[in-house]
């Protein structure tokens, strides 16, 4: 291992020195990678990202127009403030289109630096806006069909002719997804997914594919901005009520603490109980805005029947969507949701008002041979809600409140934030909630500590300053309490967490980047053989990566990340390490890129587990769990035709600690586990 890790630094070292050559600067690419990058410290292993970041990953590759510049990409991608956003469209307005990239130095808000950050991800054509005829409807038409193919290279134990409750299917994951889009009008798609273990054209899936998924979406023509029917995603205000995964993360930065609503969006998801299934609409124009929806969503869950006749439900709903065996075949969309609402919007220059209401019924899903119609499981959750936005020059005022009412008893929660710009150099930005206990709201996913909108008050703050020409400086603070029992908590409990990251370019092709952060909080920890309650912990968190491209055509990425934590009452310090190299080459005179990583991790327990993103075929997206003593390395190869992309991606991750990877039906007899996984996209 001591051997390796001075093989990492030398390269490391060796390629620097070189980086003194000019060359193209980041890709649109590394955007993306450090738009998400801050998110995944606060999700698990098993979320899905790839619904937040659909809108967004559409843009590997590609330039952004800054005459079509939409406020997701704004703010998202480009890390535009507000001010900067509408002074941008103020200049269009007044004077026209842009003509050239350099003329953003005449817009107000925008520097010297401003302009040479986008250069190299924002590009100045005329815009495309239709006028909306309907004849116009089905022309210039583009469609793409992918297909998807995955398995576990190693035996699981569920696939065993012996293993008690095994899976019934083949190893095999497979994925289709056929898209169509035309103009600004029209657009379709239609995904099946079959996960590794379920049967396939057979048995209980006699259907093929266990999961599919389907939209269609007309938009842009007259007052009617968006109509779909299917499957789609609504989010509103800062995600109280309403609301996606996408920013608004802590330590991200002072400008990444608000979440950009997307009102409606069409999508054709592999995840089976997020998204609704059923029909929605935007209707207004510049000034006002209105959305209403309704649908239905699928969980699975385990009913049993008491002493008496009853059926009740035996354990929480699961959305993994697994359903491999006989016991999950029949758990499976067991309950269901009816979910509708509405949503009204008033839009100025210099303010936003948004007023949502949405009410939330689960239902037992019953065959439909059965006589009843639905089986009520539970009381309704009705949700009310208010957002704002206010420019005031350089300041941003943001923030809602929503009301839950549950068997008539309301409960409230407050989000009011604030992002001010007292100089050019310097950004601040201030983050206050209030989530009452009681309050529920099964679709909110808003800023906080905790994993719901609940149970929870805290102040975060933030200040990014421009250090210099080439550098910069984050400075983070959040505390925080949870005022009743949760997860991991056997008590009321509280913590806090601060942080720094510092970015520096050495040279147009070598940056760094260096964080810090400590944590301090109170919950549950595994000791030895039992769990001590609800100590206190702290945990100390630093990371340094460096990037370099010393030639055009190659990329170099090192990754150093270390995690501390201790426990006061326990004198007991634990600790977790990751190194990891990435390489990525890039021919495009043979449409041919090469990616790959070598990693080497060692975490004492679980609890100092890292996450870190992986490179992976087009349109996924990859968190990856280090835990335990090993060495991960995956390589992704590229090839793009005239009318097809071809890609492959091969992983492996060996155990030093272990002679049995995992348990129960995945188990893995032996040190070693090997995923493959092979793409093809046809676009025409």
């Amino acid at each position: 291992m001591k051997k390796l890790l001075l093989l990492f630094l030398t390269i490391l070292v060796s390629f620097s020195a070189k980086a003194q050559v000019d060359s193209v600067a980041s890709s649109f690419e590394g955007v993306v990678f450090e738009t998400v990058e801050e998110r995944i410290a606060e999700v698990e292993e098993s979320a899905d990202l790839s619904d937040d970041l659909e809108s967004l990953l559409q843009w590997q590759g590609k330039r952004v127009n800054l005459n079509e510049l939409s406020a997701e990409v704004a703010y998202v991608l480009l890390k535009l403030s507000d001010y900067q956003y509408y002074q941008l469209q103020l200049y269009i307005e007044t004077y026209g289109e842009l003509v050239t990239i350099y003329e953003l130095a005449a817009v107000e808000g925008f520097s010297r630096e401003d302009v040479e950050r986008l250069m190299n991800c924002v590009e100045v054509r005329p815009s495309r806006r239709a006028r909306g005829r309907f004849a116009d409807f089905f022309r210039k038409s583009q469609s793409t069909l992918l297909f998807r193919y995955g398995q576990v290279l190693e035996k699981q134990a569920g696939y065993r002719n012996d293993a008690a409750n095994g899976y019934l299917g083949s190893p095999q994951q497979l994925t289709f997804k056929y898209s169509f889009q035309s103009g600004e009008h029209f657009s379709m798609a239609l995904a099946g997914e079959k996960d590794a273990g379920e049967e396939f054209f057979k048995g209980s899936q006699k259907q093929g594919f266990d999961h599919y998924s389907f939209f269609l979406n007309v938009k842009n023509i007259g007052v009617l901005k968006s109509c779909v029917i299917g499957d789609y995603m609504v989010s509103f205000g800062q995600g109280l009520v309403m609301g996606g995964r996408m920013m608004g993360s802590r330590g991200g930065g002072a400008a990444q603490v608000r979440r950009f609503p997307s009102l409606l969006r069409g999508t054709a998801s592999m995840n089976e109980s997020r998204n609704f299934r059923g029909v929605a609409a935007v209707i207004g124009n510049a000034q006002y805005v209105g959305t209403i929806f309704y649908g239905h969503r699928f969980y699975d869950a385990k009913i049993a029947v008491d002493s008496c006749g009853d059926e009740f439900l035996n354990g929480n709903l699961t959305t993994t969507g697994y359903h491999r065996t006989d016991s999950e075949i029949a758990a499976k969309n067991t309950v269901r949701d009816r979910t509708y609402g509405a949503h009204f919007q008033l839009k100025r220059r210099i303010f936003e008002i948004g007023v949502t209401a949405v009410r939330t019924q689960y239902l037992r899903n019953l065959p439909p041979s059965d006589e009843r119609v639905d089986v009520y499981c539970g009381s309704p959750v009705v949700n009310l809600g208010t957002d704002y936005k206010v420019i005031l020059r350089q300041t941003v005022l943001f923030g809602e409140i929503g009301v839950s009412v549950v068997e008539k008893t309301p409960a409230f929660a407050i989000l009011q934030g604030g992002l001010f710009k007292p100089d050019p150099r310097s950004t601040l930005s201030a983050v206050f909630r209030y989530y009452d206990r009681s309050y529920e709201a099964p679709n909110a996913s808003a800023f906080g500590a905790g994993s719901s909108c609940s149970n929870e008050w805290g102040l975060y703050v933030a200040a990014d300053y421009v250090t210099g020409r080439r550098s910069s400086l984050s400075l983070f603070a959040d505390f925080y309490r949870f005022p009743w029992l949760r997860y991991k908590a056997d008590k009321p409990s509280g913590g806090f967490d601060i942080g720094a990251k510092f970015n520096v370019s050495l040279t147009k092709n070598l940056t760094a980047s260096f964080k810090y952060q400590y944590s301090m909080i109170e919950q549950n920890y595994r000791l030895t053989d039992y769990y001590q309650s609800v100590p206190t912990i702290q945990k100390h968190r630093f990371r340094c990566v460096v990037s370099a491209t010393p030639i055009s055509w190659l990329t170099l990425k090192t990754h150093a990340e270390t995690v501390v934590n201790s426990i006061s009452e326990s004198q007991i310090l634990r600790n977790g390490f990751l190194l990891f190299q990435d390489v990525a080459f890039k021919f495009e005179k043979w449409n041919l890129g090469l990616t790959g990583r070598f990693a080497l991790f060692q975490m004492d327990s679980y609890d100092e587990r890292i996450y870190a993103y992986e490179n992976d075929l087009y349109q996924t997206f990859t968190i990856n769990s280090y835990y335990g003593k090993g060495v991960r390395y995956y390589i992704v190869v590229s090839y793009g035709y005239a009318f097809f992309d071809l890609q492959l991606k091969f992983s492996q991750t060996y155990y030093d600690d272990r002679s049995v990877i995992s348990s129960g039906l995945s188990q893995i007899d032996g040190r070693t586990k090997s995923e493959l996984r092979l793409q093809m996209l046809f676009h025409f």
